[in-house]
């Protein structure tokens, strides 16, 4: 099943933008975070069935789902007046950095950083690899918010066109508990990925709510 397949706009849930059949609303478990989480959602991605930012912003009470092309600033963006760029940290697209290190912090110049305590939230870009350089272009104010490269050494659950790809959900799941977050938080964005949007869109099964064990 192709990743850009799209739902029928006639047959998808106002809610939760996921197939009536396949419909999750009262069925996610929402995990708290300190970390402010602000997804910038390219129009495009809305309805594509393995779409998965728009259930991380159900299971994290403390994100924000932006969908457009562009945004004036950061306070815009999030709807946050007191929101810092050189507070926040955006998942940097070239991801070129030779990394050793799962997860690497870097501030505007590009100079890496060792502590990530100071960081409000992080800014996830949610598209193809194009439709997200795209974003990035359309908002210079990202320029000025710190990056943080990825070195997951873990496959993503969904079809990738390039090998280092992550579903937006896995994504922040990987990040997070390097912001000191609660690995159950993380856990849990990778298990309701699978049982809300991987299992439903293989084998075709309705979800059923889901239950977190420790």
């Amino acid at each position: 099943m192709s990743q850009n397949q799209k739902i029928n706009k006639t047959e998808a849930c106002p809610d939760c933008s996921r197939p009536l059949s396949q419909c999750i609303c009262g069925k996610v478990a929402s995990f708290p975070t300190k970390t402010r989480v602000l997804i910038l959602q390219h129009p495009q991605e809305k309805l594509k069935l393995w779409n998965s930012a728009r259930l991380a912003n159900l299971i994290l009470p403390n994100s924000i789902l932006r969908v457009g092309l562009s945004w004036p600033n950061l306070k815009k963006a999030s709807g946050i007046e007191t929101a810092e760029p050189s507070k926040w940290a955006a998942l940097y697209l070239k991801g070129n950095h030779k990394l050793e290190k799962p997860f690497q912090l870097f501030n505007r110049k590009e100079e890496p950083l060792e502590d990530a305590s100071f960081l409000q939230g992080i800014i996830i870009l949610d598209g193809s690899w194009k439709q997200a350089h795209s974003t990035w272009w359309r908002n210079p104010w990202l320029l000025r918010v710190n990056r943080i490269a990825l070195n997951v050494n873990q496959a993503s659950k969904r079809n990738q066109a390039k090998e280092a790809g992550l579903a937006t959900i896995e994504s922040i799941a990987h990040t997070l508990p390097y912001l000191n977050e609660p690995t159950s938080v993380s856990e849990s964005l990778l298990q309701q990925y699978q049982d809300f949007i991987v299992t439903p869109n293989r084998t075709g099964r309705k979800p059923k709510p889901f239950s977190y064990s420790v």
